[in-house]
């Protein structure tokens, strides 16, 4: 039997995630830029972070910026890190579980909001 380790319950929802993945050798950068042009979709979303599923295979470790809209919520935007990544059986998509790393408050307020009512 496979127990369950997640601290919070978590809420399907199909909506696009934006993304950009953090490099280290021009952090800088990629700080500064806010735009985030890579995409993937939504699977499940926690206050603890979310499933996604995407063409692109993600490193563990990846530190990656997200962004999504959430319901009724309006648009989230965190920083987060890939906790693993997996190929689904179903062709050359990835599914990967993401952690946020709680650097915009407000936003993550947002999602909390959203997800006492009930998804």
């Amino acid at each position: 039997m496979k127990l369950e380790k997640r601290k919070a319950n978590r809420v399907i929802l199909s909506v696009s995630v934006q993304y950009k993945i953090f490099q280290l050798d021009q952090l800088e950068k990629d700080v500064r830029d806010e735009a985030l042009g890579l995409n993937a979709a939504l699977h499940n979303v926690s206050l603890g972070g979310l499933q996604v599923v995407s063409t692109r295979a993600f490193q563990k470790g990846d530190i990656l910026e997200i962004q999504l809209e959430v319901p009724g919520g309006g648009r989230i935007r965190s920083v987060a890190k890939v906790i693993w990544c997996e190929k689904d059986g179903s062709g050359g998509e990835y599914r990967s579980g993401i952690q946020f790393i709680p650097v915009y408050e407000d936003d993550l307020e947002k999602l909390e909001d959203f997800l006492k009512g009930g998804g």
